[in-house]
């Protein structure tokens, strides 16, 4: 049979006025009228954020070469696969595309598999098949999925987007692991609402170690399994802690963190946020391109850092990176003193000026409760009415309030801030005469955070 390829650009596409840029570039493969008229009407009766980028009218199993390497380098997000013809070399083929292109998700079209043939399907790659008659309800339906399943946009049938909260710190030690363990938890009980901790240190991380909890899989189980993932099969790969919180763990060996990248970190996240409310994710110590993708894609980005002096310089070399993340948005920063004493030599006020941020919360220095917690994976908030315990959970009620902490004002980016010329005390507009978290009356206490 001859073969040959359609301008992409169809009567069916979606327009070019109505593309967003969270628009999904796809690929068709089929010769039957009938399917390919239910997919484009599928695309653009539902609106959904869809464009038909490559169109091949050739049969699956008469894919060539080049029509492989049209395939591989249009880099599609989703590819439609018709079976009709020939469904076991149909699968064959499916194969090759995975291969080709493994970020792709492949929908299958075509008649009734039995059921060994349709498993087949799915152990190459297949996400979603679509069984003859082909309607555009079904296509659409398929297509939904695919989108929840990656975490893709908005779904059709409007479920949940929850909240993505990224914690970070320059240095290591410097507790922020403690401190978006116990958040987790506590928002769990002040809410109700589905939470899950993410642990994107890939090398070394410790949140299950923190929970006590023993994971069977880990991130990168759920990275190389992502291509079949759904609302059924990822509660295995979820830890359930006793606290109502769960658990996405690090992997063992630090070696598998190499394999993940940031375009899988930003996909994953964004399929866990359609079925949590709350997703805390404790990134690694680098400003690596797996770090990078969380903090891109979260709503509020937690700076937790220590006031010694690598802590604030290595904080202040992150910063222009981290303008560049927000967009320039100050807002999305929070930042967070763990471990502070108000006897340091260091004082708010220069940690402030020498970052340009000012500070949203303190958490004190209880370094025996938190050996403790650590030693016994007994979370912290779960236990006694610390003074530390208490400033975490008022953390998290500000979280849910929707509070900063200290009270803001509108500011350029961290970056023009810092070389602003209009920093002194003496202009007017010093760190020291704005509001911030109010302070402990107490000298020997630290203060609590607001």
């Amino acid at each position: 049979m001859d073969t040959y390829e359609t301008d992409a650009r169809s009567d069916w596409e979606t327009p070019a006025s109505a593309e967003t840029p969270q628009q999904l570039k796809a690929a068709l493969i089929s010769t039957d009228d009938h399917t390919r008229t239910m997919v484009f009407q599928a695309i653009q009766d539902a609106g959904l954020p869809i464009r038909i980028d490559l169109d091949l009218a050739v049969p699956a199993h008469h894919l060539e070469p080049e029509h492989l390497e049209r395939l591989r380098a249009s880099e599609p997000q989703v590819v439609i696969l018709d079976m009709s013809d020939d469904p076991e070399r149909a699968i064959r083929a499916a194969s090759a595309i995975a291969s080709g292109c493994p970020r792709a998700a492949l929908v299958g079209v075509g008649p009734e598999l039995e059921s060994a043939r349709l498993l087949d399907a799915m152990r190459v790659g297949l996400v979603e098949y679509v069984p003859a008659p082909v309607q555009a309800s079904s296509v659409r339906e398929a297509l939904g999925r695919v989108m929840r399943k990656r975490g893709w946009g908005d779904s059709p049938d409007g479920q949940r987007k929850g909240k993505l909260l990224a914690f970070f710190s320059a240095k290591g030690g410097s507790g922020s692991t403690s401190v978006v363990t116990n958040v987790g938890i506590e928002l769990h009980r002040l809410t109700g609402k589905k939470t899950l901790l993410v642990d994107l240190d890939l090398e070394l991380g410790e949140i299950a170690s923190l929970l006590g909890v023993r994971p069977r899989f880990h991130f990168v189980d759920l990275v190389r399994n992502f291509h079949r993932m759904d609302a059924d099969l990822l509660p295995s790969y979820i830890e359930s802690h006793e606290s109502g919180v769960q658990v996405l763990s690090a992997p063992f060996e630090p070696e598998y963190g190499e394999e993940v990248t940031g375009e899988q970190i930003a996909h994953i996240l964004g399929f866990l946020r359609n079925h949590y409310d709350y997703v805390l994710v404790d990134t690694s110590k680098s400003l690596a391109p797996p770090a990078l993708a969380a903090l891109q894609t979260a709503d509020p980005i937690f700076l937790v850092t220590n006031m010694d002096v690598p802590s604030l310089r290595n904080l202040k070399r992150c910063l222009p990176i981290l303008d560049r993340v927000t967009a320039g948005d100050p807002e999305r920063l929070r930042l967070i003193v763990n471990r502070y004493n108000s006897k340091s030599l260091v004082k708010l006020e220069d940690l402030e000026e020498t970052l340009g941020i000012e500070v949203s919360w303190t958490l004190t220095n209880d370094y025996e409760t938190v050996i403790q917690a650590s030693s016994t994976g007994q979370p912290i908030v779960l236990q006694g009415r610390s003074r530390y315990a208490e400033q975490l959970k008022e953390l998290a009620r500000d979280i849910v309030a929707g509070s900063q902490g200290a009270a803001s004002e509108a500011k350029p980016s961290l970056v023009g801030r810092m070389l602003s010329p209009f920093r002194s005390k003496s202009s007017g507009t010093s760190r020291t005469s704005r509001t911030r978290a109010p302070l402990s009356r107490n000298p020997t206490e630290v203060p609590t955070h607001g």
